[in-house]
């Protein structure tokens, strides 16, 4: 777990970094990509510098124009916790209910 502020700011310079190297990877300019992204130049470039203003939703955009969107997958999953599913896979289902009390 991350828990202070130093520790963030690198791991948004490091994404940012990747970003980078991935558009220069398809030899496109920031302008471009930017546009793709429905951003201006400015706001991709702090992107890259790993602004933390930039919105999760731009990130997921230019993961999916990249083709790299799976991995949010595994950083959007739920954390399983096998003991609780063994539980629930071992414990008997139980009805909703309840017994029902009779009318006289």
């Amino acid at each position: 777990m991350i828990n202070n502020g130093a520790s963030i700011e690198s791991l948004l310079k490091q994404l940012g970094e990747r970003l980078k190297e991935a558009r220069l990877a398809r030899n496109e300019s920031q302008e471009l990509f930017a546009q793709r992204l429905g951003l201006t130049r400015q706001s991709y470039s702090k992107m890259e510098k790993g602004s933390p203003q930039t919105l999760i939703g731009n990130w997921l955009e230019a993961s999916s124009i990249l083709g790299r969107l799976d991995g949010w997958q595994e950083v959007l999953a739920p954390k399983e916790d096998l003991f609780a599913k063994f539980k629930r896979k071992t414990s008997k289902r139980q009805r909703a209910g309840g017994k029902r009390k009779r009318k006289k």
